[in-house]
């Protein structure tokens, strides 16, 4: 007992107990949490810290979607001041049938439409304009964890551009230097819309001298041309290519028709069939056409048609485009062309394959343009060659009316002196200008309500993963309070018995004595 005084080591393992439990409890009460660090609980500690890691990323995203709801709150902000306006504009054309102050009525009309031009400029957010052009702002509206990474959900707002017009362009000069085919007629024959069962041949950068690159995978194609009175047979306005690769347009049944392959096995990457984009065209019209190319090696590309500057379609498996000697055809084939998914031959005469229109332009370059650039390829091929875009241009065409902007709408109903005007023609164009304009705040008050739900819900997100932190991790401090007092107490009576227990050596001493 003199060697080893057992009651001592009991009381100092109770003490040291005690001790930690104590210390355990105020650290807990201090932080508020019962697992600070990972040798509190390794699993918890590595669950929290993860959930942690999603609340910051889902809270990012929830004040992310405030600029989007800023940029369309601005724009929408902007609808009384263009309904009022065109509201102002069809007063005063019905008060022009009274033949009377036809000048200040048409300076009226002139100024609200600037009024218009005015409000679709200023409605602005951080730099993104949602009104006036057709600027695109993808937004990260939600975040879903994929093992160690992220899956983002995005929402694509696009702008309704009521604001857009024609880029002017000069009819014979292309818009872009580096073009690998150039066709204009008024510049090389003197006469627009001259080309018509014209062969141009083999055409380095176009169907030849591409494979040293690796091929064609991105194309830009655009032509003008005038149907003839019959759409129903099957004609070949341009091809290039033979039975093996190349690009072409044709008319068929009422249809116009954008084809590509490239189907041989032996060219390097993948081979894509034949494929088309079709969209209806009538008899005895100009149009513009253009066809882009916006392929890969893997063939998951894709190529896009449109029509007077508007996207119709697109279609995807699209590839890399390689060689494709045999000359190239312009209202005919030149040789044989994969068209409608079939080879087929030239066939000449009234009921042959050749195009019974004719054409005016076409030219092409190896690479893809931005929207504002596309815009003026579509003005080069329209100049001199789709009628001007005044009142006639809209009447009776549903069309025409809903590809033109809001403000291009307001604009072709002055001068009031022009071709084809009445109050009754006005009234129809600035009806659909209305429609216009109310089509895109509806699309805009969509996206709104859209990103509002959104925003609640990762509110709601986030404070229901914050509660399961907590539960987790955070201290119960009522418990914790208890447990203090019960520790605290512990401390003093570990402490008062090993005093007691370090005593009783010393009486043994005191019977020595």
């Amino acid at each position: 007992m003199l060697l080893t005084n057992a009651s001592a080591q009991v009381a100092l393992k109770t003490l040291r107990t005690a001790n930690v439990n104590l210390q355990t409890t105020q650290d807990r009460i201090s932080t508020g949490l019962k697992v600070a660090s990972a040798d509190d609980n390794p699993a918890f500690f590595l669950v929290s810290t993860t959930q942690r890691s999603d609340v910051v990323v889902q809270d990012g995203i929830r004040e992310n979607l405030q600029v989007g709801l800023g940029a369309l709150r601005t724009a929408m902000a902007a609808q009384p001041a263009i309904d009022d306006a065109i509201l102002n504009i069809k007063n005063a054309i019905v008060a022009l049938e009274n033949g009377t102050a036809e000048e200040e009525l048409t300076t009226i009309i002139e100024q609200q439409i600037d009024q218009v031009r005015e409000v679709l400029k200023a409605a602005s957010y951080n730099g993104l304009n949602l009104l006036d052009t057709r600027e695109a702002q993808t937004m990260v509206i939600g975040a879903e964890r994929d093992g160690g990474s992220y899956d983002f959900q995005t929402l694509e707002l696009v702008g309704a551009g009521l604001g857009i017009r024609p880029t002017v362009a000069s009819p014979t000069v292309a818009p872009f230097a580096g073009s690998v085919l150039d066709l204009n007629s008024t510049r090389d024959n003197g006469t627009e819309g001259t080309y018509g069962g014209y062969t141009v041949g083999t055409v380095n950068g176009v169907n030849t001298g591409t494979n040293g690159s690796g091929g064609v995978d991105e194309r830009t194609f655009g032509i003008s041309f005038e149907t003839g009175s019959d759409i129903t047979t099957q004609q070949v306005i341009y091809e290039e290519g033979g039975n093996v690769r190349g690009l072409n347009i044709s008319i068929r049944n009422g249809l116009l028709v954008f084809g590509g392959y490239n189907l041989p096995t032996g060219d390097p990457g993948t081979e894509w069939t034949y494929r088309e984009v079709q969209v209806s065209i009538e008899a005895n019209t100009r149009y513009t056409a253009q066809l882009v190319l916006d392929g890969d090696a893997a063939a998951t590309g894709e190529f896009r048609g449109y029509l007077n500057g508007e996207f119709v379609d697109r279609v995807g498996g699209v590839g890399v485009l390689f060689d494709h000697p045999g000359g190239i055809g312009v209202g005919r084939i030149n040789g044989n062309a994969v068209v409608n998914g079939s080879v087929v031959n030239r066939i000449t005469g009234p009921t042959g394959n050749d195009f019974q229109g004719s054409v005016d332009k076409v030219i092409a370059y190896n690479s893809i343009f931005t929207t504002t650039e596309f815009d003026i390829i579509n003005s080069y091929l329209a100049e001199d060659w789709l009628p001007e875009r005044g009142i006639q241009y809209y009447i009776g065409s549903e069309e025409r009316q809903e590809t033109a902007s809001l403000i291009q709408l307001l604009e072709a109903v002055v001068p009031i002196d022009q071709d084809g005007f009445s109050t009754s023609a006005a009234l129809e164009v600035l009806d659909a200008a209305s429609k216009k304009a109310n089509r895109a705040f509806s699309t805009f008050g969509f996206y709104e309500a859209r990103l509002e739900r959104q925003q609640d819900y990762l509110f709601n997100l986030s404070g229901s993963m914050e509660s399961g932190i907590a539960a987790l991790v955070e201290a119960d401090l009522a418990e914790e309070s208890a447990k203090l007092q019960a520790f605290q107490v512990q401390t003093q009576l570990a402490q008062q018995s090993l005093l007691i227990a370090n005593q009783r050596p010393q009486s043994l001493l005191r019977l020595f004595a």
